[in-house]
């Protein structure tokens, strides 16, 4: 219910004079845990993902698109949000299941994230980063359609 709320708020938006408010907060949240000397080991590499995700975002889309319309930041950066949260949800949820299902668990929500390109971006050395490096807590490709990767994720549970 809360999608389809968020969804029709960016839906109703005029894309001129409004900034990305969802895409700046999802931002600021993750400078601010970022930033702060009291976060967790954990929760900071989960916030340098967002990051590094909505920072590859905002620039392949001004070099791709020649207008970047407001909900289109705003919707990827909510789904961004929800897709590594569920991941975490679903991680946590399978610590009491074999070593296997653990695996599984990950491998589906990793699938999700490079099964669903948004730019179909070449430069895979970049793009796969946060998998290829293998201890990531968020091991997901960063050209991805956050919307996408989160339907596939959730259908796939």
């Amino acid at each position: 219910m809360k999608h389809l709320v968020i969804l029709l708020f960016l839906a109703i938006l005029p894309s001129a004079g409004h900034s990305q408010e969802i895409y700046n907060r999802v931002m600021e949240s993750a400078d601010r845990t970022i930033n702060n000397p009291n976060s967790i080991f954990a929760a900071t590499r989960i916030a340098h993902f967002k990051k590094t995700a909505l920072v590859y975002l905002r620039s392949k889309a001004v070099a791709t698109m020649p207008e970047v319309p407001v909900s289109f930041l705003d919707t990827q950066a909510y789904y961004l949000s929800e897709f590594v949260s569920l991941f975490f949800d679903q991680l946590f949820e399978s610590k009491s299941k074999s070593a296997d299902k653990q695996r599984e668990c990950i491998m589906l929500f990793m699938d999700a994230s490079k099964s669903n390109p948004l730019f179909n971006d070449e430069d895979k050395e970049t793009v796969d980063a946060y998998i290829d490096e293998g201890n990531q807590l968020t091991p997901f490709c960063l050209d991805t359609d956050w919307q996408k990767a989160y339907m596939a994720a959730k259908t796939n549970l």
